[in-house]
This record gives structure tokens, sequence and C-alpha cells, in this order.
């Protein structure tokens, strides 16, 4: 039996709604801001989806059924891509070490020879002075669990018609596959095609892109490598 004071809980190999609105409303609602939070349904629909894109996640779960936390994935399967899309913790539980446990047990789990790199998104505490320390903890753990520090700046598509764009974002490597990585970097083409993916997934854009998205792409493929910083380097990456 695990010393651990919860147990995992796969949420795409065991179904449970109940166990998803929970997560949903306890741990994820609380943590993100309405524009970059997924509706429950949509990542429910994910979760039972069985094409290219779908989504996975792994939840911590109490010895009374609460939640204490989790880990949404999206796996972009043709670009070999996964989309660390949220981690997050009951806010009255942070600082136990729940979120690192989250983090190791996803990337023994998702981190196969289908993925050559794992990424996720998170604030730039240049860019959110109004967090405070939060935004630097966060990186602090992330660099504690290996993340690296993609050199390139990062807005986060509209998550559904009506929602704006997210700018003052960092793009973080939490996963490299030997046949991906090019020493310190990643192939700018890899993450190019990742990124064209995620915003034609989400908000349905075909080329010609406009102009934000473009430059974006244009920032990633002006070199065939994108370079792989330190966490503590966020300062050095440009703004669009």
């Amino acid at each position: 039996m695990s010393s651990r004071p919860f147990a995992f809980r796969d949420l795409r190999a065991e179904p449970d709604a109940a166990v998803l609105e929970r997560f949903h409303r306890d741990v994820l609602a609380p943590s993100f801001e309405p524009a970059e939070l997924d509706p429950l349904d949509v990542i429910a629909e994910g979760l039972r989806a069985t094409g290219p894109t779908r989504t996975s996640a792994l939840v911590a779960v109490g010895p009374s059924g609460d939640v204490l936390g989790g880990v949404v994935g999206e796996l972009y399967e043709p670009e070999r891509v996964l989309l660390l899309a949220y981690l997050a913790v009951r806010p009255d539980l942070r600082g136990r070490g729940i979120g690192t446990a989250l983090l190791h047990r996803a990337a023994a789990s998702w981190y196969g020879p289908g993925v050559a790199l794992a990424v996720g998104e998170v604030h730039d505490p240049g860019r959110w002075p109004e967090e405070g320390d939060a935004a630097a903890g966060r990186l602090r753990l992330y660099a504690q669990v290996g993340a690296r520090l993609l050199d390139v700046p990062f807005v986060q598509p509209a998550l559904g018609p009506g929602r704006p764009r997210i700018d003052g974002f960092l793009l973080l490597a939490f996963h490299v596959a030997a046949d991906a990585g090019l020493g310190d970097g990643v192939p700018s083409g890899l993450l190019s095609r990742f990124v064209r993916a995620y915003y034609e997934r989400e908000e349905g854009v075909r080329p010609p892109y406009d102009p934000e998205l473009a430059s974006l792409l244009e920032l990633i493929e002006r070199e065939p490598v994108v370079p792989l910083l330190p966490v503590d380097a966020y300062a050095r990456v440009r703004a669009l």
C-alpha cells in the first residue's frame, strides 16, 4: 500500500463523471481564469475521444473520495506532442507535494514512444505581476521536475467562440524524446507543427493566418532549432 494519503485515478482508462465534475469544480475552476479553462463538457468529450487528438486526465483522490488535484494532457498524435493543458492542486492543499507527484505519475504514464515533446503553458511572472510570487513559484516547481524553457514567447489560443486569446505565457518543455531533441534545443518544425495544430483545433483557423499567429510562427521558425533554457531565464524570452 502506498504511503501517500491519496490514490491516483486515470479518468480516461476508468471514466467517472462524478470525480471529473469534482475535479473541474473544486480544483480547476478556482485555479484558472475562466478564459483559460475548458468547460467541463469539453474535457469530458476529449476523454471519450479516440481520434488523433485526445485527452487524458490523472487525479489524486483522498481517502474520503475528495479530489485533491489533477493534471490534464492533450495528445496531438500526428505531431507527437503532448500538451500538459492543466495542472492544479486544490488551493488549501498546495505545497504538500501533490503537484510534484502528479507530474511524476503523468511522466511515467504518458511519455511513451508516441510522444516526442511534452509542453505546458505557464504565466510569465513579468507579465502577470498581480499574481505576486505565485507565478514564480509555479516555475520553481516545474524546474524541480526537469522542465526547461523554450526560448519563444507564447499566446494561448482562444478556447472557444467569443473567448479571447491570452498573451503573457511561457512555453515549457517537460519532456523531449531522444529522437526529437537536438542537444539544448527542439526542432522548430516540430514545435511549429504543434502550434498550428493547436490553433486550428481550438479556433478553427486555416492559412493564411492572422498577423498575431503569423508573427508567433515566424518567431518559432526563424531558426532550425528553438533553444531550451533554464526555467529561471524567463526574463530573456521576447514578447510578441
